[in-house]
């Protein structure tokens, strides 16, 4: 009696509810993430990133730029301001301009990273159609190469996997269709393909050449693969047993602990960013420099340019705006490619993340890219 009463008593098993073969619960962290995906993405699209573009689209050639590095003022240094001044409002206004993107960019890279915590990425080894994954993912974003850097934090989970990041943060700002049309449309046809032949040789063929050579150096150098990332590292998830509710905190929980994890990294080295751009800006002699074309002084400005990090479309806006006040074209064509692609954050994010000498390479890759661009449009003009 006391065995039929026990049995009685005990609860009834739950009938699990499979897709494709898994218990729902298995998904539970899934739809989390996607309703977090959709609010992010929608609030940043939608409220913010695109808006912006038109209107940037829209005042292109119509108003003046104040900086090189900025389009937004929040305080305005006058115009008997002296060096100490004029560098605290460039700093500050390229904070307020960079605000938006880069909490974008920590908000999706801290996503990235619970997604992958939950979800293991299937990249495979194929260095090339990683980087076209990363291409797909980047042109749409919509945001800068230093906002994208939090996100590329949460794309890598080793650095064999990095091609893909390095696809999202080269295309993000330069692939976009509103970036593209701004082009074509501020600049004569000649800027935009040259621009865009050497954008497509950069992640067509560099970006995946050089990480399959970096790679094959990896593997031969003991215990640099299977050393964890500080910031990168996510520790897999196969829990299939919670409810909604709890999968919801257990998501929400990582969530913050990630974006803290991101805030602690990112935020130092975009002030450091802001620091040495508002200084660089203040202390490059343009005028001086684009009195005449010559080649020490071309390669100069762009060691400069190519870390200076600057909000999406600012090249474009930069670019045009020098072009209307007849700047000598290779000048035009060097900012227009060296602005925007590359900068001090993804060096530094490269540096400390993944490896020393992939960081440095690709920073002479802009560097000669960019002088080979300045040289080619002079065929045109």
């Amino acid at each position: 009696m006391a065995v039929a009463f026990s049995m009685e008593s005990s609860p009834p098993q739950r009938r699990p509810v499979l897709i494709g073969g898994k218990d729902i619960r298995c998904y539970y962290p899934l739809f989390v993430t996607l309703a977090m995906s959709a609010l992010i993405l929608c609030t940043f699209w939608f409220g913010s990133r695109y808006p912006q573009l038109f209107h940037k689209a829209e005042d292109m050639g119509h108003h003046e730029l104040v900086s090189y590095i900025y389009n937004s003022e929040l305080i305005k240094a006058s115009v008997q301001a002296g060096f100490v001044e004029r560098w605290w409002a460039s700093f500050i206004n390229w904070i307020w301009s960079m605000r938006i993107g880069m909490s974008f960019g920590l908000a999706l890279g801290a996503l990235l990273h619970t997604v992958f915590e939950f979800y293991p990425p299937k990249l495979g080894g194929n260095v090339y159609m990683n980087t076209l994954k990363g291409i797909v993912m980047g042109a749409p974003a919509g945001v800068c190469v230093n906002c994208a850097v939090p996100v590329a934090c949460g794309i890598t989970r080793g650095k064999a996997n990095v091609e893909a990041a390095l696809g999202f943060m080269f295309s993000s700002p330069t692939l976009n269709f509103v970036v593209v049309s701004m082009v074509f449309a501020g600049l004569p046809w000649y800027y935009g393909a040259i621009q865009y032949s050497l954008i497509a040789l950069v992640l067509l063929v560099f970006v995946p050449l050089i990480v399959y050579i970096n790679n094959r150096k990896a593997t031969a150098e003991a215990g640099l693969l299977e050393q964890p990332a500080v910031t990168c590292s996510i520790p897999l998830y196969k829990e299939c047993q919670e409810s909604f509710l709890d999968s919801a905190k257990h998501v929400g929980l990582e969530y913050l602990k990630n974006l803290l994890k991101l805030i602690k990294t990112a935020v130092p080295f975009m002030l450091i960013a802001a620091v040495l751009s508002s200084l660089a800006v203040e202390l490059l002699p343009l005028k001086t420099i684009f009195a005449e074309v010559n080649p020490l002084v071309l390669a100069g400005t762009a060691l400069v340019t190519v870390l200076l990090p600057i909000p999406i479309a600012l090249d474009v806006m930069t670019a045009q705006q020098l072009y209307t006040q007849h700047v000598p074209a290779p000048y035009v064509m060097l900012f227009l490619f060296t602005l925007g692609t590359y900068s001090f954050l993804p060096m530094s994010y490269l540096w400390t993340e993944v490896s020393k000498k992939l960081a440095v390479a690709l920073y002479v890759m802009f560097v000669a890219l960019g002088i080979l661009a300045a040289y080619l449009i002079s065929l045109f003009v």
